[in-house]
């Protein structure tokens, strides 16, 4: 599918989905608390949620077997291979896209032990164990052989275990996990607006937008709520490892801003849906702006607004078609997205919510 974005600010008013990272924990703690009604499909949901509900489904099923079809979703995965396991599940995994190529960890059965992690691949292996690991008989230790990277993440699973009666202790190199503990669903606990989402109206906002952003909660745990305190002034250094998601839209942003930026720490981008470095490398090319990169670094020479107009491709990746989306509203002339579909991945909604926006023309 092909966008046009026609160039111009954008100003309206915007509430943001739910969180997905949020929301698969709620389901998941919710799934193993008894309540299979987080089995079925909502028509909100983004394709992430929808894997993620589909596994559980087939989790709670009578097959030993399952077959758990993750889709493109790595927070699915990686959760579900421990959970699997735990509950003496030994499923076929069903990968699409880059998924089959990104780092996994295989759980063929899982007991009470020490389990060795490094801690700036993915949080997503630590917070699949925290889950899984209250199930099982006897005390588990997570060690992390490396210092861990998007804390925020699992201090988020921490806080929805806690919600839902399960007791993690921190240490100085991991947690301690008892096990044979019970999920008791609360009362209520609604899934968080999407700091990830908002990212990208923040960016818009920081080239000449005024867009109102409504539905995320300032006591967020997501580190994507980064981006509150960066945009205002993006400094010429970044270190993004606690907040990566944020790179495509902190990088449209500075190529607009009459300095260089450097975004370090940022290895863990090149194994995403696509390698995000090199999708913003290309994308910013063809905007007209200059960028350099190494292993887990990306420079941008900012410039004078307003970037060239031109066709971009998504690289199927749903954060670099939001990305280049916003860059398009600071461009000379309409801009073309192409593969403008993915953004199903995580907002389904976007491209409703930008083209219900008032589009204001430059000064």
């Amino acid at each position: 599918m092909k966008v046009t974005v026609v160039p111009g600010f954008r100003s309206g008013e915007i509430t943001v989905p739910f969180s997905k990272s949020h929301l698969h924990r709620l389901l998941i703690a919710r799934f193993l608390s008894g309540d299979r009604s987080v089995c079925e499909p909502d028509v909100s949901d983004n394709a992430d949620i929808a894997a993620t509900r589909r596994c559980l489904r087939a989790l709670g099923g009578s097959s030993p077997n399952p077959e758990l079809d993750c889709g493109e979703s790595g927070s699915t995965l990686r959760f579900m291979a421990p959970l699997a396991a735990a509950l003496g599940k030994r499923p076929k995994f069903i990968r699409h896209g880059r998924l089959a190529d990104r780092p996994m960890l295989e759980y063929p059965e899982l007991k009470a032990g020490v389990y060795e992690l490094p801690g700036n691949v993915s949080s997503q292996f630590v917070t699949g164990l925290l889950f899984a690991l209250p199930l099982v008989d006897g005390i588990s230790r997570i060690r992390l052989s490396s210092p861990l990277e998007s804390r925020g993440y699992v201090d988020m699973t921490l806080s929805v275990l806690a919600d839902f009666g399960v007791t993690v202790t921190e240490l100085d190199d991991g947690f301690k996990v008892c096990g044979k503990q019970r999920y008791t669903a609360p009362k209520s606990v609604e899934p968080e607006g999407d700091w990830s989402a908002a990212a990208f109206w923040y960016a818009a906002n920081a080239l000449g937008s005024r867009i109102a952003v409504h539905g995320l909660s300032d006591a967020s745990r997501q580190p994507d709520r980064a981006v509150d305190s960066l945009l205002p002034s993006l400094p010429c250094e970044v270190d993004v490892s606690a907040c990566p998601d944020l790179l495509p839209a902190l990088t449209v942003v500075a190529a607009g801003m009459e300095q260089t930026t450097v975004f370090k720490n940022a290895a863990r981008l090149r194994i995403k849906e696509s390698d995000r470095i090199a999708a913003m490398q290309t994308v910013l090319g063809r905007f007209g702006i200059r960028t350099y990169s190494t292993t887990d670094e990306m420079r941008v020479y900012g410039r004078h607004l307003p970037f060239a107009a031109c066709e971009i491709d998504s690289f199927g990746d749903h954060r670099i078609a939001m990305a280049a989306a916003v860059a398009a509203t600071a461009a000379d002339g309409p801009v073309v997205i192409d593969g403008a579909e993915c953004v199903a991945k995580s907002y389904p909604a976007f491209w409703e919510d930008f083209n219900a926006l008032d589009v204001v023309l430059r000064q």
